[in-house]
């Protein structure tokens, strides 16, 4: 076990990180793009919300409880930890995940004002879950290296306007959602320089 309030403490006294707030309500998540992974389509618990920066990106991380109805007692319960990046330009909603972490929230990846997704082939060893409104946005960007940083670090991520959303199962301490955001920053990396200029191509991501 581990103890929010020394993890928060350090934290709270990094210059990087400048805000803590124990808990968020459900429609805060809707600037994230929301029904969409990792989120309950039920109710959803938010809380340890601390912002800050990650690598020169503002940066968001909070542990989550999604909550979706079915079932034995009428509700399951699917806990993550999560980050989220803002980013300096829109993208066009994409996501990618390892599949173990979100078959069970039996839910669509992309919010539906995201436009209708493109489910991509979904690999092997593992599984993953793949699926974007711009298959050629996809085609660009989620490569073998990206494929190869997602797997090894045993998550999911999802862009969403100039939102960069990632994902570990279960809650992890600060150290190990401030590693998920340092390796969603890998992730952009690995984006070739013409995906910064989609936006641009394409009027609807705006």
């Amino acid at each position: 076990m581990w103890r929010v309030g020394k993890s928060v403490q350090k934290y709270r006294n990094d210059p990087d990180w400048h805000s803590y707030r124990t808990r968020e309500p459900d429609d805060w998540l809707t600037q994230f793009g929301f029904p969409g992974h990792p989120f309950g389509t039920f109710r959803n618990h938010i809380h340890h919300v601390l912002e800050g920066q990650v690598r020169g990106y503002p940066t968001t991380l909070f542990h989550l409880a999604g909550v979706r109805k079915g079932g034995r007692y009428g509700t399951l319960v699917h806990t993550y930890s999560v980050a989220v990046l803002t980013l300096p330009t829109t993208f066009p909603d994409t996501s990618v995940s390892v599949g173990t972490l979100v078959y069970r929230l039996r839910n669509e990846p992309l919010p539906p004002d995201a436009g209708t997704p493109t489910h991509l082939s979904a690999g092997r060893n593992p599984r993953m879950i793949k699926c974007s409104v711009d298959p050629a946005f996809a085609e660009l960007v989620i490569t073998e290296p990206v494929v190869r940083i997602t797997v090894g670090a045993k998550m999911g991520w999802r862009l969403h306007r100039n939102h960069m959303l990632g994902w570990l199962k279960d809650r992890k301490p600060y150290e190990k959602v401030v590693g998920l955001a340092e390796t969603m920053t890998d992730i952009l990396a690995e984006f070739p320089a013409s995906a910064g200029a989609w936006e641009m191509r394409d009027g609807r991501h705006g």
